[in-house]
């Protein structure tokens, strides 16, 4: 039977395909987001439970890559990658896993639905939220396969035409964010006012994805230049 070599062996030889999976286990949580806020606004708090818990399962799945990474990651000076850019990359790839996490706990301990007037708009926007996280650890996936390939000067290039696409769909997020913001005031008179605090802070916290989906890339780039 074939032994299973050390994760600090693993990380020494080929740390971006750690980077990778937290990436990925990351984005899992991300995925999770829509079909959560589907349960809510149809106000099956029963199935949103059950999506939550979903996501706090594979939030803490990504932690334990992130902590076995931190722990194994070896100091010496003959890794391909740089230690502290990968402890970067690794620590904002765990945002987008720790901002969905709160996100839905935020939303399930108050019972917050968005009004129904907003609910197609807010699903575009988790749409684009989800697209930026999922463009972002395409940078990291490609960034590891550069690292196979003596970081070649096009590959190099073409991340960076990733990231700017990256970019492009956070200043998207934003703008829909805004727009959002702007729709959710009109209902303001429908709601209580601790509500509606909650649910401008919900459209902050979902937006914010989109912006660690642009530091992670941002990260990734720089691996890849490096």
């Amino acid at each position: 039977m074939a032994v299973k070599p050390a994760l600090s062996e693993v990380l020494s030889t080929s740390p971006l395909a750690i980077m990778e999976r937290h990436a990925e286990a990351c984005l899992d949580c991300v995925h999770r987001l829509a079909p959560y806020f589907e349960s809510v606004q149809s106000e099956n708090w029963r199935r949103a439970e059950e999506v939550q818990q979903e996501i706090a399962r594979l939030e803490a799945l990504a932690d334990d890559i992130k902590l076995d990474v931190r722990k194994n990651l070896p100091r010496g000076l003959w890794m391909s990658v740089s230690r502290p850019d990968l402890l970067e990359l690794v620590r904002v790839q765990d945002k987008m896993a720790n901002e969905t996490k709160d996100i839905a706990g935020l939303s399930l301990g108050r019972q917050l639905k968005f009004p129904t007037k907003l609910e197609k708009s807010v699903f575009k926007f988790i749409a684009t939220v989800t697209d930026a996280s999922e463009k972002a650890v395409e940078v990291v996936s490609a960034t590891r396969e550069l690292s196979r390939t003596a970081f070649s000067s096009r590959q190099v290039k073409a991340i960076s035409a990733k990231c700017v696409l990256v970019e492009r769909i956070e200043r998207k997020s934003d703008e829909m964010q805004s727009k959002l913001r702007a729709k959710l005031r009109t209902h303001e008179q429908d709601l209580s006012p601790i509500d509606a605090i909650f649910l401008y802070q919900l459209l902050s916290n979902i937006g914010e994805i989109a912006d660690h989906a642009e530091k992670v890339s941002h990260r990734a780039q720089i691996i890849a230049a490096s």
